[in-house]
Formats: structure tokens, C-alpha cells, sequence
């Protein structure tokens, strides 16, 4: 990973919303980590939605980072939840229910500020794994849901980074480019 891509991943701006098209799994788990992880040293608070592959996995890269993952957990400055879960609470008759999984995340982002104990100053970021998922089956409902994302970060100026497995991709669609503030290389360099 180049010094800007750490850099980015590791103080980010409190609106950035940050896309990592990736091709080699071991290079987006020492992204993710390093985003979270930096969070966490800096008091913030961190929510993560993460696919149930990666979801033990991460954990572990954050308790060998030096973190108390059940500690941060327990006192809500660690928000984890598992992104096929919300797929399945927030898929309706075949469509996404944006606007009440926007409502659940408002929520889930206000509470976690509040347990930073800073108050309205605290700052959250997050990562999410959902969009991933969801993209391989309706590029459209991608687009909504990073639309809404980008409406998330305007309101409660979090930082938030998505990634997108390429599996045999080039890129990902410029739809989807275009939602985000910063791109991280899709070479899987991580550069």
C-alpha cells in the first residue's frame, strides 16, 4: 500500500466516502483493518458491516492490532454487524428497503457518536461490505444504496469506506465510481 492509500485509509476526511475495487483479499483485510483500527486509536467510533466470511477473520486482525474487540463492543464505540443479516432484514418483496435500513443506520450512528464520549463532536466512520454484495445482483440497487450512503455521510459527517470484490472484473461501473469522494487503485495493489 502507497503512502497515500494509508494515509487516506488512515485519516480520512470526516466526509469521505472511500471505494476499494479489490482482486486480492489479503491487501482489503489490511485496508480495512488499518481504517478501523486508526479509528479506534483516535477515540472515534467505529461501525463495520461485514460479509459473514470475513466477519471472524477482521475481528482477529483488530484484537492483533492491540484492541479489546469485545471491550469496544460492550461499551458501543464498536458497532458489528454481519451484511447478509441486513440483506435478508431489509429485503422486502424483492426490493432493498432503503429508506428503513437508512433509518436503522441513523440510528446506529447516533448511538455510536454518543459512546465515544465526545459528545455531538465525536467522530464515526464505517465500513461496509453490503454494497459488495448486493452489486453482483442488482447494479441498481447499488446505486441506491451508495446514494444513500453519500445522504448518511452528508448528515451525520462520517467517513465511510466500501469495497467491491472484482471476480474476474476489469473495474467497477463509473455509476458507481462516481458516488464516492476517493477511489483506491482496483489493480489489487492497494496502491
Amino acid at each position: 500500500m502507497n503512502a497515500a492509500s494509508a494515509a487516506l485509509l488512515t485519516d480520512p476526511h470526516p466526509c469521505a466516502h472511500i471505494v476499494y475495487p479489490y482482486t486480492d483479499e489479503a491487501l482489503v483485510g489490511q485496508a480495512v483493518c488499518l481504517f478501523a483500527s486508526a479509528g479506534l486509536r483516535n477515540g472515534e467510533g467505529v461501525v463495520l458491516i461485514l460479509s459473514a466470511a470475513n466477519y471472524d477473520g477482521y475481528m482477529l486482525r483488530l484484537i492483533a492490532e492491540g484492541h479489546d474487540v469485545e471491550g469496544l463492543q460492550r461499551s458501543g464505540r464498536l458497532v458489528c454487524l454481519v451484511a447478509e443479516d441486513l440483506l435478508a432484514a431489509y429485503m422486502g418483496d424483492g426490493a432493498f428497503n432503503i429508506e428503513g435500513f437508512e433509518a436503522a443506520v441513523d440510528v446506529v450512528i447516533r448511538d455510536c457518536r454518543a459512546n465515544t464520549g465526545l459528545g455531538a463532536g465525536g467522530m464515526v466512520r464505517g465500513f461496509g461490505e453490503l454494497v459488495g454484495l448486493v452489486w453482483n445482483v442488482s447494479l441498481g440497487t447499488t446505486v441506491s444504496l451508495e446514494q444513500m450512503w453519500n445522504r448518511v455521510i452528508d448528515q451525520h459527517s462520517v467517513s465511510l469506506m466500501c469495497t467491491y470484490e472484482l471476480k474476474g472484473r476489469k473495474d467497477i461501473p463509473e455509476s458507481i465510481h462516481a458516488l464516492h469522494s476517493h477511489s483506491m487503485s482496483s489493480a489489487g495493489s492497494g496502491e
